[in-house]
């Protein structure tokens, strides 16, 4: 029979003292992370909207298509920031994936197919906002 002394109990005790300590970092973490996610994805989509807002003040009159181009542009920049981020699993909660799939769907065919310059749509442009399209549709 092993007999316990004082000094193995006090052992046993901060073993299990700093196994729950470090179970508390990982869920800190874990948590810290999906928060920077969320505050890194609110932010841009916080931009897109307030250029959706500034996209609906241009007239439609057709010496205006030149600032809606631009504004286009800065819309699908951000977008392809935002696919960046994702592309690189820098924001890869599923969750949150499956909440903007299908913002990124509806920004892709109603937004860039129809308003994108050709040589946009054709060029080496926002190839990670058109990666992550096709990654979404599948």
């Amino acid at each position: 029979m092993v007999v316990l002394t004082t000094a193995d109990y006090l052992q046993i005790i901060t073993a299990v003292i700093y196994a729950a300590a470090l179970f508390y970092t990982i869920l800190t973490f874990r948590r810290s992370k999906r928060l920077d996610q969320l505050t890194i994805t609110n932010e841009i989509f916080l931009e897109i909207r307030n250029l959706d807002r500034e996209l609906a003040k241009i007239p439609r009159e057709p010496q205006y298509d030149d600032a809606r181009s631009q504004t286009y542009s800065r819309i699908f920049t951000s977008l392809d920031y935002l696919s960046f981020l994702i592309n690189q699993k820098v924001v890869d909660d599923r969750r949150l994936m499956d909440y903007m799939k299908a913002d990124i769907i509806r920004y892709y065919e109603y937004a860039f197919l129809k308003h994108a310059s050709i040589a946009e749509r054709d060029s080496n442009s926002y190839q990670q906002f058109k990666k992550l399209y096709f990654k979404v549709k599948k």
